[in-house]
């Protein structure tokens, strides 16, 4: 504090003396002179304690300078300033302020150089109003500022940082009372980069705005949902009771999700994946928190249900398995470790070989020959299925070219092409190419193409295919019952014959309803002069069953399954009829 005296010699010389208490908090030193006290109102009880931003306005951005020069521990004055304002008069009314160290204290002396009292109101009344509208000003570019860190621009969702300290703040809550329950939901929109490939990158984020508005719309008040990059948001789930409530979250926000979106007055139907974390005090931060949500959701991946996942500890290990694979695959082309099996069509009329459909096999160095439900998603998430697809492609168009030449027969060869190949801006330069590389009639090949790749933009597949078509190739719908609505768009699909999916045929002896549906297709399909062939034919009495139902072709374990090529020659010649003809239905 001050010494009396001198506080009372400053009084004397209306001068008003502030102590720095804390921030813009100041404590009136003695006496406050005379001019204060009716500016201020003399009933005031002194000393008391100010705001300076309240009081003296003007003086704010004076002393956030002047603090700074309080740093350095100086006994003479710091900092001084003078503020000239102008009354309605004309009349320049100065005030002088002054920062001081007096031994320990830290001062600010203020003074005004004339005693005309209603002057000195009109400038702290002016200084107070332009005061205020730099502090507004100060206060909305601290707010952006701050939205700008803990926001996203696009969706005006919060972002990743804005979720992390949430995140904190959850596993310290936990930590306190471990017999509570919140969760961590990560979700993923499939195909993202295929929306802005097909519509273009204003569709993709008006998809990633509709999404976030719907999160919004679903979530509990208590929830957040955030962006967190990309085509990638979190929600998290707090004060839940137990997991089973989480699950109800989770299931409610992945429906309200799957509803079409309009997108360029045209319905879109967008999937999703989501991995679901239960938070624990376990956890120590929020990334290993995060990680397991998004281990489970690349698990829900690797299902292909079109379902979440919820995060257990046997993921971890997987997540790991899958890295190591993803970096094999990546060196399997080069390390030649990659195989193309074919199976034969057969014509359920004659038994005659129509055709073969080409199948990867991955002989890997450690763990031997791996079938393509084991590997091919894995290559469609990291991008790896471009380069594979068209190697099997290649192997697969030079492989038929040379069964063609050998028999003189008509054969085609089915290939299956990837959402992310459809995607592919230069496929259609690499077909032209292989056909031309191989010397392949365009129509020895047809390309399959499955329900869900064409029904997430129905416009966009229809015209590609239809360019696909203009080469000479045929197209073919794999796995046909299994997708959406199939029936409602199919007319608009130039394809020229069908799969229909071995779920249906492997019950077809068993349920009269499999029987119905496969009738219902057969008749739909030839209405549109499309060919029809049954996949996982096992029995003669499956293979007899559906050419009295009109199905054309058929493939599966009954005829032979996947051949390597030297194998797959020895049926080039050979009829199937004695397979199944024998058998009377």
């Amino acid at each position: 504090m001050v010494e009396a005296i001198l506080a009372g010699v400053l009084s004397t010389l209306e001068i008003l003396v502030l102590e720095y208490q804390t921030d813009q908090r100041f404590q009136i030193v003695g006496t406050p002179p005379v001019w204060y006290q009716t500016l201020m109102g003399s009933e005031q009880a002194y000393p008391a304690t100010i705001q300076l931003v309240e009081a003296f306005p003007f003086l704010t951005y004076f002393l956030e300078d002047a603090l700074q020069f309080w740093q350095v521990p100086q006994p003479q004055m710091l900092e001084s300033g003078l503020w000239i304002e102008v009354d309605q008069s004309g009349t320049e009314i100065p005030l002088t302020a002054s920062a001081l160290r007096i031994a320990d204290q830290r001062i600010l002396l203020i003074t005004l150089s004339q005693t005309i009292y209603t002057e000195k109101s009109v400038l702290i009344q002016r200084g107070r109003e332009n005061a205020l509208v730099q502090s507004a000003e100060r206060k909305r570019a601290a707010e952006q500022l701050r939205h700008s860190i803990f926001y996203d621009w696009l969706t005006e969702l919060p972002n990743q940082s804005f979720i992390r300290l949430r995140l904190l703040d959850a596993l310290s809550h936990i930590k306190k009372d471990p017999n509570g329950y919140f969760a961590l939901l990560y979700i993923d929109i499939k195909h993202f980069k295929a929306i802005n490939t097909r519509l273009g990158l204003w569709a993709g984020d008006q998809l990633l705005m509709m999404v976030a508005q719907r999160l919004t719309e679903q979530i509990r008040s208590e929830d957040i949902a955030a962006r967190f990059g990309d085509d990638d948001f979190v929600v998290l789930l707090k004060s839940l009771n137990d997991e089973s409530e989480a699950r109800n979250c989770a299931d409610q926000i992945f429906r309200h999700l799957l509803n079409p979106y309009n997108i360029h007055s045209q319905e879109v139907h967008i999937q999703f994946d989501m991995g679901l974390a239960m938070g624990t005090a376990l956890y120590q931060q929020p990334e290993d928190l995060i990680r397991d949500a998004c281990t489970a959701l690349e698990y829900a991946k690797g299902q292909g249900t079109g379902d979440y996942a919820i995060f257990h500890q046997t993921m971890h290990l997987q997540s790991l398995t899958r890295m190591q694979l993803e970096h094999d695959l990546s060196r399997a082309i080069w390390q030649n470790e990659l195989r193309v099996c074919y199976q034969p069509i057969i014509s359920l009329i004659d038994g005659s070989l129509q055709a073969f459909e080409a199948l990867v096999r991955w002989q890997h160095p450690t763990l031997g020959l791996l079938p393509p439900d084991q590997f091919i998603a894995i290559a469609e998430d990291s991008g790896l299925i471009i380069p594979i697809g068209a190697w099997i492609l290649r192997e697969a168009c030079e492989q038929i070219q040379q069964w063609r030449s050998q028999t003189h027969l008509p054969l085609s060869m089915h290939v299956n092409l990837s959402a992310r190949q459809l995607d592919q801006l230069d496929l259609l330069d690499s077909i032209r190419g292989i056909l031309a590389e191989t010397q392949l009639n365009p129509a020895g090949l047809k390309l399959e193409i499955t329900e869900t790749m064409v029904f997430n933009n129905l416009e966009y597949a229809a015209s590609i295919l239809r360019q696909i078509k203009g080469l000479g190739i045929q197209l073919s719908m794999d796995d046909f019952g299994t997708g959406y609505a199939s029936l409602s768009y199919l007319h608009q699909l130039p394809v020229d014959n069908l799969k229909i999916d071995r779920s249906f045929v492997e019950t077809i002896g068993t349920s009269g309803t499999e029987s119905e549906i496969i009738q219902a297709v057969v008749q739909l399909a030839h209405s549109l002069n499309i060919d029809v062939v049954a996949e996982g034919v096992e029995t003669a009495e499956q293979a007899n069953r559906l050419k009295t139902l009109g199905c054309e072709y058929a493939q599966g374990f009954l005829f032979a399954k996947p051949l390597e090529p030297k194998e797959a020659e020895k049926v080039l010649h050979q009829n199937f009829a004695s397979l199944f003809t024998a058998i009377q239905v």
